[in-house]
């Protein structure tokens, strides 16, 4: 009875493997789009405000490039607002790679991305003992996501990242969190 249950499972296995149509990623593809949604700012000490906190809103442009099925070069320009006590302003980009699993009509993804950032808090800043009121930094961030291949040409998905901001006018860091739904057009595969 063991026996027959091993060969039955070991035949609809095979039988599976031999009859499933094959999954196809594709290399060398162009993905360009764009977010809006939630942004927050968690300030470590070099942006003027006693907020621990800054929510706001938050849009995004994006552009992948299929380096191989599973790699893709990731470039983004981004910007966020918060409306807190000062009212803050981000925006700048980064590129990176990311890892894809683009077997399925879900698409799971996740990468690593370095870039500049502008951080501007408008009030109080450039007076005498304020830090003034744009400073560059060196933005880290882990973008993340998940997308739905509605055609060949176009998804829509919901992405997500947590980053920081490095090199601040008085040390420590800034702490960047954001959820955006997104979409994109596909092409070359």
């Amino acid at each position: 009875m063991r026996r027959t249950r091993a060969f039955l499972l070991l035949a609809s296995i095979l039988s599976i493997l031999a009859f499933a149509p094959a999954a196809g990623a594709y290399e060398r593809q162009w993905h360009v789009g764009g977010g809006l949604g939630y942004s927050l700012v968690l300030p470590g000490g070099s942006i003027p405000t006693t907020a621990t906190s800054l929510d706001g809103v938050g849009v995004a442009l994006h552009g992948t490039y299929g380096l191989t099925d599973a790699f893709n070069l990731m470039v983004q320009v981004d910007g966020s607002f918060a409306p807190g006590s000062p009212p803050v302003l981000l925006a700048g980009g980064g590129v990176g790679v990311g890892y894809v699993l683009d077997v399925l009509r879900w698409v799971p993804w996740f990468g690593v991305m370095a870039g500049g950032y502008a951080v501007s808090a408008f009030d109080p800043c450039g007076a005498a003992g304020e830090t003034g009121c744009t400073s560059g930094r060196l933005g880290l961030s882990i973008p993340f996501g998940i997308d739905y291949q509605i055609s060949r040409s176009f998804t829509v998905g919901a992405s997500g990242r947590y980053g920081v901001l490095l090199l601040g006018p008085q040390g420590g860091f800034d702490q960047m969190i954001s959820a955006f739904l997104r979409a994109e057009y596909v092409w070359g595969y």
